[in-house]
C-alpha cells in the first residue's frame, strides 16, 4: 500500500510538471512578422535579398518600441530614409492603448489608432540591427555660406547636383551679395534659374532622400549672431525648372505654456515654382 501511495505521488508530480511546461511554452511563444516589399527605393536602388527576407519577431518589436522616441514630421522628412519594405502589426498594445503599427525598414514606426497617426524614430545604436537602413545624419553633409564667412560681396560657392539623372554638368552657384545671396542653377553650362534671397546665411544640402534635387536652407540671426529662424525648402526639378511643394519653418520664441524659449515649428504646403517664392509672405502666414 505504501508503494502504491509513493507511485501515485510521483505520477502526480510528473503530470503537474508537464502541465507547467505547456503553460510556459504558451507564454514564450514567439510570433514572426515578415516584411512586405513593393517597388524599389526612391533613389533607384533595387531590392536585394536582405530587403526581401527582412523580418522581426514579437520580441524584436517589443524592444524596438521600448527604444523608439516620438519624432516630428519634419524630423522624419529630413532624417529618416524611406524603404519600400514595411512590417504591419495590428492591435499592438503601446502605453496602455492599442494601435496598428507599420514598421518601415528606415528605422521609423507609424502608429495609427483609427483617428490620428503618431511617428516614432529608433536612432540609438541598439536599433540598427533591427532595420534595413539607419537614421541619416544630414548635418555632416551640409555646406554653408554666411556673413561670418565673408563680409564682402562677390564670394561664391558651387554645388554639384543632379537635376534629371542625365549626364549633364548640373550645378548650383551661390554668390554673396551686398544684401542676401544670389542662387543660380545651371544645366549643361546653361543658366535656367536665378533668384536673390535676403537672409543672413544660406545652406545647400545635396544629399537628399525624397527625389528632391537639393534642400535650400535660409537662416536668420539676431544682433548677437544667434540663429532665431530657419526656413527649409526641399527643391524639386520638374519641366526644366525648380519647384517647391512644402516649406518648413522653425522659429525660436517664448512658449505660452512654460514661459521658456523653444523652437516652434510649422509646415506650409505651397506648390509653386521656386522663382515665385516670397519669404515675407510665407512667414506672415
Amino acid at each position: 500500500m505504501r508503494n502504491i501511495t509513493v507511485l501515485y505521488l510521483l505520477f502526480s508530480v510528473i503530470l503537474s510538471c508537464k502541465g507547467q511546461d505547456k503553460g510556459e511554452n504558451k507564454k514564450t511563444k514567439v510570433t514572426t512578422y515578415l516584411a512586405k516589399c513593393e517597388g524599389q527605393y526612391s533613389t533607384g536602388e533595387k531590392l536585394d535579398k536582405k530587403d526581401k527576407s527582412w523580418s522581426l519577431n514579437s520580441g524584436d518589436v517589443d524592444k524596438i518600441m521600448g527604444l523608439a522616441i516620438s519624432i516630428t514630421e519634419e524630423e522624419w522628412h529630413f532624417s529618416y530614409p524611406v524603404t519600400p519594405c514595411n512590417i504591419d502589426i495590428n492591435n499592438y498594445l503601446y502605453k496602455g492603448k492599442k494601435y496598428n503599427l507599420q514598421i518601415n525598414g528606415g528605422s521609423y514606426i507609424s502608429l495609427f489608432d483609427g483617428k490620428t497617426t503618431i511617428l516614432l524614430g529608433c536612432d540609438l545604436p541598439e536599433c540598427k540591427k533591427y532595420f534595413l537602413k539607419a537614421k541619416e545624419i544630414m548635418e555632416e553633409d551640409t555646406t554653408s555660406l554666411s556673413d561670418n564667412d565673408s563680409k564682402t560681396s562677390g564670394q561664391t560657392k558651387s554645388y554639384q547636383v543632379t537635376f534629371d539623372k542625365n549626364n549633364y554638368h548640373d550645378i548650383i552657384i551661390v554668390e554673396k551679395k551686398t544684401e542676401g545671396y544670389n542662387v543660380e542653377a545651371k544645366s549643361n553650362n546653361k543658366s535656367f534659374f536665378n533668384k536673390n534671397f535676403v537672409c543672413d546665411s544660406i545652406e545647400i544640402e545635396t544629399k537628399t532622400k525624397n527625389n528632391q534635387a537639393f534642400n535650400l536652407i535660409l537662416s536668420f540671426t539676431d544682433q548677437y549672431q544667434n540663429i532665431f529662424r530657419k526656413v527649409v525648402i526641399p527643391v524639386f526639378f520638374k519641366n526644366n525648372d525648380l519647384y517647391l511643394e512644402k516649406i518648413f519653418i522653425a522659429t525660436l520664441g517664448t512658449s505660452a505654456k512654460t514661459g521658456e524659449e523653444e523652437w516652434m515649428k510649422k509646415e506650409i504646403s505651397k506648390k509653386i515654382p521656386l522663382k515665385q517664392f516670397d519669404l515675407n509672405e510665407i512667414i506672415s502666414e
